[in-house]
């Protein structure tokens, strides 16, 4: 399940049927998109459709990047760097995108048991 367009506007406004679109998006597709395309050829292997989707993601509002953290259980936490711990941003954790703050999704781990 997808974050909505509503709860995407949070982070992106009025560029949130944008996003929405990149999430829905195959990899054939994102790996067009300019961003994309740059971040590929700046690989030395070919970044995950993940990866891609959060560039083309952080593209759109010209975030402070991606960023992310590995988890006690193995997995990774990534988000955009939208400039604090608890503003909204979009979070992907266990294969599921999230608009949230990442410092809310550490926070709830950590109530789980999952250390960072």
């Amino acid at each position: 399940m997808l974050p909505s367009i509503k709860s995407l506007r949070t982070v992106f406004g009025d560029n949130a049927p944008e996003a929405r679109q990149i999430l829905e998006a195959s990899r054939s597709w994102l790996e067009y998109l300019p961003a994309c395309e740059a971040r590929i050829r700046e690989c030395y292997h070919p970044p995950s459709t993940m990866e891609l989707r959060m560039t083309a993601l952080e593209n759109l509002i010209n975030a402070h990047g991606i960023e992310g953290a590995q988890a006690s259980n193995g997995q990774w936490l990534t988000w955009l760097n939208t400039g604090d711990t608890y503003s909204a941003t979009i979070t992907h954790w266990a294969s599921r995108y999230r608009v949230e703050s990442w410092g809310d999704r550490v926070e709830i781990l950590e109530r789980r048991r999952i250390t960072f």
